[in-house]
């Protein structure tokens, strides 16, 4: 098993003070799956109030309303998280697994997805077949797409993605998930971090997203067709959805007439 601290923070600059702020945050890493949270904090700046909830997928949500004007705002978590660990199999409503084969914006079901899906398409219903193609699956997006953070934004769908054969992480999981569905493959979106040996031993960037598709027999396998990779010990999964606004670390709105602007820092290293 290994351990990693995780800090995670974003900071908003406004042109001019803004009345009122309000988010929620998925930023707690979630216990199961091959992990456990075993220390979680959270810290704003403005100070305010911070509540919680679970939502519908097993997320840890915080939000906060902050109401006295402020020109700026820093939101900073540390998690402490033990991967690594025996995966037990998980337990989901048949309700769940709908909301997961069915298609919808980002990754809707287009006839680039389509042609995907038929490449792909596992030779039956074994799980050992199932597993080889969506493995292929990986791969090809890893392969025939560019990684490149300058082509989309949190908005784009598999439609832009697929014209431009570029996008980010966010983009290549909303392309596989919209793929594996179109396969009749359950499938759903993670946000969290990845540990990369590199020098000093730490992790710079931002969160991470992969996928994950329902296996029968197996229960959730995840796929990262960033790197291309199977999700392991090196991943810390914090919050799952069917897409990126299901999971997004942070999420909100603020009233005032001032532009903005978010900058992210994520550092994760081994403990």
């Amino acid at each position: 098993m290994t351990r990693f601290e995780i800090v995670h923070d974003t900071r908003f600059e406004y042109t001019a003070s803004i009345a009122e702020t309000v988010m929620e945050m998925r930023l707690r890493p979630l216990d199961g799956g091959g992990q456990r949270c075993l220390d979680f904090h959270l810290e704003i700046e403005p100070r305010v109030r911070l509540r919680s909830y679970r939502d519908g997928y097993g997320n840890h949500v915080h939000y906060f309303n902050l109401l006295r004007a402020h020109p700026r705002l820093r939101v900073s978590s540390r998690s402490l998280v033990e991967t690594g660990m025996r995966v037990r199999r998980e337990a989901d409503a048949e309700a769940l697994f709908l909301d997961f084969l069915r298609s919808r914006p980002p990754a809707g079901d287009v006839p680039g997805v389509r042609r995907l899906a038929h490449a792909h398409q596992p030779p039956g219903t074994e799980p050992l077949a199932v597993e080889r193609a969506l493995d292929g699956l990986a791969l090809a997006i890893s392969r025939d797409f560019l990684y490149d953070p300058a082509v989309t934004n949190v908005y784009s769908a598999v439609e832009e993605v697929l014209e431009l054969r570029a996008g980010v992480c966010q983009d290549f999981a909303h392309l596989f998930i919209a793929t594996a569905r179109a396969m009749g493959v359950p499938a759903r979106y993670v946000s969290g971090y990845i540990y990369v040996p590199g020098a000093g031993g730490v992790t710079e960037g931002a969160s991470h997203a992969w996928a994950e598709a329902w296996v029968s027999g197996k229960g959730w396998l995840g796929y990262d067709a960033t790197h291309p990779i199977r999700a392991g010990a090196n991943h810390v999964r914090v919050a799952v959805g069917r897409d990126y606004r299901d999971a997004a670390p942070t999420r909100g709105v603020y009233v005032g007439s001032a532009t903005g602007t978010m900058e992210v820092s994520v550092r994760t290293r081994p403990r």
